[in-house]
């Protein structure tokens, strides 16, 4: 015998509107039509005949105008019940939204993703102008980690003192906070605004608690549209809170536990970023949307590390050139080697030195440096290949003048089976939206 189904059904497949709209029109059409029928054959009759009396007319008049009000109610509580659906349904959207990313939080090992992740989709669902998540630095101040939207580079690794505006008094109290305009509130502080060139109008605070203990807050600035922040909104955030924070603290455990091996690729990061400033922030996006593509392709937990830390390092092998040499097209194409050679001696990067090497290499056999092709080249470098195109298409900050999502996403399938693996491409424009493009 089959199981039962217990999860919950959507709305589409109870019919909930459906269902809600007929139990308000037989609540309405059969009082109608017992008034008509009344009038039809009682009251009709006496008021053709010559001497109907006073009674019988003011008797079909309010009956007349019982079946007017009936019809309006029915009209009125049709709107309305339209209404509640509609409401009923964003709700219900922006639950399972809420579900979804808080899985993907608990899936994320790698903390400069997870806060991109959480920043981001705390944007999009609570459809804000932009998001922030602040944590505690050793010294008990709370610093901008992760910031999106408008001017967000300009926040991010700015310190809040506990009790300094509204971010901070949220801190020192624990509590979230809603405010839908910030200039009439004497806990907002204008000297980020005025550091950042960035205007808030409106917020909502919330801090992120573990076990007892508050970790940082998340907050997202100025609703977009003509609608305020709601108190649903605001729990909405609470709850994409709780899940952050427990994600959060899981992604810290597990870079403390690596943690020289952590520190070693992040100054190397660093040092790349100030190396070849064009290329400034690429290895982090590239990281991001290659775990994205290598969890929709169903890769496990070590194998998305693996190309993580693969796509971080792709371009390492630059650090070999001087910066008046590396954009010589002959010079370039040397990088996946000297990379490869940088890492492959190291023991806990072993895994990824194939994908440093092989990151150029095209499906087609056209690429460099060892002119490998299809399944040839590992599975981490094709996904980085596509990765790494994605980020130059559609980066402000690339050497090339940004496109649209969608032009990105059609260059790279105009380019499938040539210098891209088939599947990768179908799996990145199957689950990457604009909402996923790093900033």
């Amino acid at each position: 015998m089959a199981s039962k189904d217990l999860s919950l059904k959507s709305f589409k497949d109870v019919e909930f509107g459906y269902k809600l709209k007929l139990s308000y029109f037989v609540a309405s059409i059969i009082p109608m039509v017992v008034m008509t029928y009344l009038y039809v054959e009682y009251i009709a009759p006496q008021l053709g005949q010559d001497g109907k009396s006073a009674t019988a007319t003011v008797i079909a008049a309010l009956l007349v105008l019982s079946i007017f009000l009936s019809v309006m109610g029915l009209m009125m509580s049709n709107r309305a019940a339209g209404e509640s659906i509609a409401t009923l349904k964003a709700i219900n959207n922006r639950m399972d939204s809420l579900l979804d990313l808080t899985k993907n939080f608990r899936e994320s090992f790698f903390v400069d993703v997870l806060l991109d992740s959480i920043a981001n989709s705390a944007k999009n669902i609570l459809n804000s102008e932009a998001s922030s998540i602040l944590l505690y630095d050793d010294s008990g101040n709370l610093r901008f980690a992760h910031t999106t939207g408008k001017k967000a580079a300009e926040l991010k690794g700015m310190i809040v003192r506990p009790g300094e505006g509204i971010t901070g008094w949220v801190a020192m109290e624990g509590k979230p906070l809603l405010v839908n305009d910030v200039k009439d509130d004497p806990r907002f502080a204008g000297r980020f605004d005025s550091g950042s060139g960035f205007s808030t109008r409106s917020i909502i605070c919330v801090p992120l608690v573990i076990e007892g203990t508050n970790i940082g807050i998340i907050e997202v600035v100025n609703k977009l549209g003509d609608e305020p922040y709601t108190e649903m909104d605001m729990k909405i955030l609470h709850s994409l809170a709780d899940h952050a924070a427990l994600s959060i603290q899981r992604s810290k455990n597990y870079e403390n536990s690596h943690s020289d091996f952590i520190q070693v690729t992040e100054i190397l990061i660093a040092a790349m970023d100030f190396h070849v400033p064009e290329k400034k922030g690429h290895a982090r996006r590239v990281a991001r949307y290659s775990v994205k593509l290598a969890k929709a392709l169903g890769l496990n937990d070590e194998e998305q590390k693996n190309i993580y830390f693969g796509a971080l390092l792709h371009d390492i092998g630059l650090l070999k050139y001087n910066q008046d040499d590396y954009w010589g097209l002959k010079e370039f194409k040397m990088h996946p080697t000297l990379g490869y050679e940088m890492v492959r001696s190291v023991s806990m990067w072993q895994a990824i030195a194939p994908m440093v090497y092989s990151h150029h290499e095209r499906y087609d056999g056209e690429g460099y440096p060892r002119g490998l092709s299809g399944q040839d080249i590992p599975l981490g470098a094709r996904i980085i290949s596509v990765a790494e195109v994605l980020d130059t298409l559609v980066s402000s900050s690339s050497y090339k003048p940004p496109v649209a999502f969608s032009e990105a996403v059609a260059e790279l399938k105009n380019n499938v089976g040539t210098q891209f693996d088939p599947n990768v491409v179908e799996m990145l424009a199957g689950t990457f939206r604009r909402e996923d493009i790093m900033e």
